[in-house]
């Protein structure tokens, strides 16, 4: 009994000591927690369970929210570090001096490639061709070509020319002189980028050749022989490759292609008048031309058909004679 009495006095003072500073009992549940019973936590009485669970709660939270603290004080060191980057990189770009567009040259003349096309009625295509090839040799020019074809009725010709570009207007204006012009046309392309480019890329590609020379010259190995003779290969390559397109634009720039198409009128065509009455006429003059083709095609067709109906008689009247034999002999004398 005194045993029994003794530890209820003692729990009694435990409680008395828990309900002065419940923290107490906490502690002794953590020590006993360290040793292994996790249990020991959430033991004891509802007061003991609600201060454990709030105490860990609130441990939950400042560990998060310095997390979370660390994870943003990360967070604004690497902004600020990238936007240092950004910062530097930006003032480097605009140290750095910009890109520039290969320009002209200064006091270099441009490279102009101009054309032009004339389509044109003439009353004599063979002599405007004479003429207008006469013409393009007197101002230093030349003929490309020249076809000319003959139909029944007309002439045509298609003719191409090259003339001086300095001289390509005054020229054309001579050449409309000789008939009526149908349709005029000039274009104009600037190649001089491109004719700077490639004369810069030749002179440095000629340069290259020139080491490569001498280069092969003191080689001493095969496989230095081969391997320079291969580039110097490649290289004279590019180079007569550039050379020819160097010589094509400086032609086409210095000389203008003419391309110039003639017609002749059709004989016996009517041609209306100009003015107020055109267009009165007109339909009197489409029609006179009408028939005037009607009647051209009309005898060309009986010409045409004349040896089948000759032909188609003869076989009628042979047929007819032979028939007419043949019953001649059936009959009875």
């Amino acid at each position: 009994m005194d045993i029994k009495h003794e530890q209820h006095k003692e729990d009694k003072c435990h409680l008395e000591d828990y309900r002065k500073n419940p923290l107490i009992n906490f502690s002794d549940s953590i020590n006993r927690s360290q040793i292994g019973d996790l249990r020991q936590l959430t033991r004891g009485g509802w007061r003991h369970q609600i201060i454990t669970t709030t105490v860990i709660v609130i441990a939950i939270i400042l560990l998060a929210l310095s997390t979370a603290g660390c994870g943003a004080s990360k967070q604004e060191l690497s902004g600020d570090a990238r936007n240092h980057a950004v910062s530097d990189r930006a003032a480097s770009q605009e140290a750095a001096p910009a890109p520039t567009a290969p320009s002209t040259p200064e006091g270099t003349a441009r490279k102009i490639i101009q054309n032009a096309r004339l389509d044109m009625r003439v009353g004599d295509v063979p002599q405007a061709v004479e003429q207008i090839s006469a013409l393009c040799t007197d101002n230093g020019g030349y003929t490309v070509n020249s076809h000319i074809s003959r139909n029944e009725e007309s002439y045509s010709a298609q003719l191409s020319v090259k003339v001086p570009r300095d001289k390509l207007e005054s020229i054309m204006d001579s050449i409309a002189r000789l008939g009526e012009v149908r349709d005029r046309v000039v274009s104009a392309q600037d190649v001089t980028e491109e004719y700077y480019d490639a004369e810069a890329r030749l002179k440095v590609l000629r340069a290259k050749e020139d080491r490569l020379v001498g280069l092969l010259a003191k080689a001493n190995t095969i496989n230095d022989i081969i391997s320079i003779e291969n580039e110097l290969g490649k290289t004279r390559g590019e180079i007569e490759v550039l050379a020819g397109r160097l010589q094509y634009l400086s032609n086409a720039t210095e000389l203008s292609l003419i391309d110039i198409s003639l017609r002749q009128a059709v004989p016996g065509a009517i041609k209306a008048p100009q003015g107020t009455l055109g267009k009165a006429v007109q339909g009197l003059i489409s029609s006179l031309n009408s028939l005037i083709d009607f009647a051209s095609n009309t005898v060309i067709a009986i010409f045409v058909i004349l040896p089948w109906i000759l032909v188609l008689v003869l076989l009628l009247w042979l047929s007819r004679y032979v028939y007419k034999r043949l019953r001649h002999s059936r009959e009875p004398k």
